[in-house]
């Protein structure tokens, strides 16, 4: 790998500047201004240049002067606040107690997303490190007395933890809370954002407070999955990749303008040898330094397909125990423009992916709760019938599209696809359904029949955090540098909506009870059955489960072959049973039913 690569009695530096005509590496002391040391590096191949410095440089700060021109090094593993300098380490230093038996055991994947900041922001909890990567901490309570933080997250059953960008990104480290943003405008790939650090200007403190993130994450039995930023950098003329290979890592139109898929000005170009090199030793590096356990990639459809399986397969190779094939890939199968010149990741040419690369599917989220793009739309949990058969292309595996082009996405298997009802790019679920719906509409039922749809479906359910208790952002789609007053989790709302909390928790283990779900891969002709159903109302089987939506004004009745057990109803939700039924059963309007039974065929027949 490029970089700084420390040993106790010397360390080698590793640039790319293919064009550069001579490049210099240049050590600090801390911040000091005039470098302890400046040696000259040699051209060795490819473009890459080269220098090995004696003796035990660790925390010493360095930076590249390439003709002239200094710059932070693009493989930095650390860096001092607001990535001024990078840090060269001895990564034993920082591992936190413990660090070498942390470990997480795989399992079915259900996604919760979170952003640092947001998770711990609510001064309802007064929490010392609110916003830091130190308050992901167990033990904590709201007020009244009901779970929060990590032991929340733990309870509702959830496998893994989606945290929306700690890679370093531009915004002042320093500026205690002043200043907000999602994390979609990257600096750096391999070393962590300093914002949520205790101590920004010290590149062990914030290594070792992410891994102590994640080492509190894991012992609670929840995965972390990073989200990853490669489509685009934060700024092009200042950024250590343009700095060390002008023109190079960033795509061009025919007339040498900078191309802007991503809707940020720039693109880079994954398709370019030495890009695609840096994706995959930033994703390596991260699963094998830090324990990451999966990855989302943001705008994924800008990235070339063949990077995207070398990443897949440079992952599976990753761990000589085979632990790579376990950690998940998955991303977002579009773009602001089409990329320039490459054939993308994206929704056109999904089956051409690996099937362990999964995709969001979007239309699957706008037949259940409706569209938010183009203008608002209604989807079928606020009463649009028509939306039905989108939301169930995707809940019966999204393997038989209804329109490839229009209506539906059509994967290779189920664990291909990311079902969701929200995330953090816009109106939460709680705020969508409730600005497409007239006063007096009940959101809170509407929301519990879209997560009872979510949870059923044959794909990887994701839920962006504090969905459960009826998340609201006050309206606002686009939070991305919003105040922590919209964006932060309100926990006073786990309080208030702990009933639905608790509806949530029984979902998850309901599915989580359900084997058919722990191997996404099989064909879903095999586990699962469509009946027929009505206008506004759907009966369908996964495995034994036979899930019952009505969304009319009138009760619908079910006539059963023999006795079910009742899972779950529009009320409850629980894996141990609400009570047995047989002959004719009653969903009521705009309800729900789950029933479990040896037999998958025990619904012979409907009527309103």
């Amino acid at each position: 790998m490029l970089g700084a690569a420390w040993k106790i009695d010397e360390t080698e530096f590793s640039v790319f500047a293919p064009d550069a005509k001579q490049v210099f590496v240049k050590v600090y002391k801390q911040n000091v201004r005039t470098p302890l040391l400046k040696e000259e590096m040699t051209k060795v191949q490819d473009g890459v240049w080269s220098a090995v410095i004696r003796g035990n440089l660790d925390g010493k700060f360095y930076l590249y002067e390439i003709d002239g021109c200094e710059t932070v090094d693009p493989y930095a593993l650390g860096t001092n606040a607001n990535a001024e300098k990078g840090v060269i380490l001895d990564l034993r230093r920082t591992d936190p107690p413990g660090w070498g038996n942390d470990s997480f055991t795989p399992r079915p994947p259900i996604v919760w997303e979170v952003h640092v900041r947001d998770f711990s922001s609510d001064p309802y909890l007064a929490q010392p490190d609110a916003g830091k990567y130190r308050a992901f901490r167990r033990g904590v309570r709201t007020p009244n007395g009901y779970s929060a933080l990590v032991d929340h997250i733990a309870e509702l059953g959830v496998s893994y933890i989606h945290l929306l960008p700690v890679m370093d990104f531009a915004i002042p480290d320093e500026n205690n809370g002043n200043e907000y943003n999602w994390g979609y405008d990257p600096v750096m790939y391999f070393s962590p954002e300093g914002s949520y650090s205790s101590d920004p200007n010290d590149a062990v403190v914030r290594i070792r407070e992410l891994k102590e993130l994640i080492m509190t994450l894991h012992s609670a039995g929840l995965g972390v999955i990073l989200d990853v930023v490669y489509n685009h950098t934060y700024s092009v003329t200042d950024n250590a990749l343009e700095k060390c290979a002008p023109g190079y890592y960033y795509r061009h139109d025919g007339n040498g303008r900078l191309c802007d898929g991503s809707g940020c000005g720039n693109e880079t170009a994954s398709e370019k040898k030495m890009f695609r090199r840096l994706m995959i030793d930033s994703v390596g590096y991260w699963a094998k330094e830090y324990h990451v356990d999966g990855f989302r990639f943001d705008l994924m459809g800008l990235h070339d397909v063949e990077t995207m399986n070398e990443i897949r397969q440079a992952l599976d190779e990753a761990f000589p125990d085979g632990h790579g094939k376990n950690i998940l890939m998955y991303g977002e199968p579009w773009y602001y423009r089409p990329p320039y010149g490459i054939e993308g990741a994206d929704v056109k040419h999904v089956k051409e992916l690996s099937e362990r690369i999964a995709i969001f599917n979007g239309f699957a989220r706008d037949g259940i709760r409706g569209r938010h793009y183009g203008g608002l739309k209604r989807g079928f949990v606020e009463g649009s019938f028509s939306s039905l058969e989108k939301a169930m292309s995707g809940i019966l595996g999204g393997t038989k599209g209804i329109d490839a082009d229009k209506d539906s996405i059509e994967v290779l298997s189920p664990c291909q696809q990311i079902l969701y009802c929200a995330c953090h790019d816009d109106y939460t679920l709680f705020d969508h359904i409730s600005a497409v719906t007239k006063d007096g509409f009940d959101v809170e039922r509407a929301q519990r029949m879209a997560a009872f749809m979510l949870f059923s479906g044959l794909g990887i359910p994701f839920i962006q955090a504090g969905e459960e208790f009826l998340r609201t952002k006050h309206m606002d789609g686009n939070s991305y540098r919003s105040p922590d007053s919209i964006n932060m989790l309100d926990w006073k709302r786990r309080e208030e909506f702990a009933g639905t909390v608790e509806y949530y928790r029984g979902l998850i283990a309901i599915r989580r009870n359900n084997h058919v779900f722990d191997d996404l891969s099989v064909v879903p002709e095999k586990v699962c059955r469509r009946f027929s159903s009505r206008r506004g109302t759907a009966v369908y089987s996964v495995g034994n489960n036979i899930y019952c939506i009505n969304n009319t004004h009138r009760p619908l009745a079910l006539y059963l072959s023999e006795a079910v057990q009742v899972l779950a109803d529009i009320h409850r939700a629980d894996p141990a049973g609400l009570y047995m039924a047989e002959g004719k059963i009653m969903v009521e309007a705009h309800g729900v039913l789950l029933l479990h039974s040896p037999k998958s065929w025990c619904v012979m027949s409907l009527h309103k």
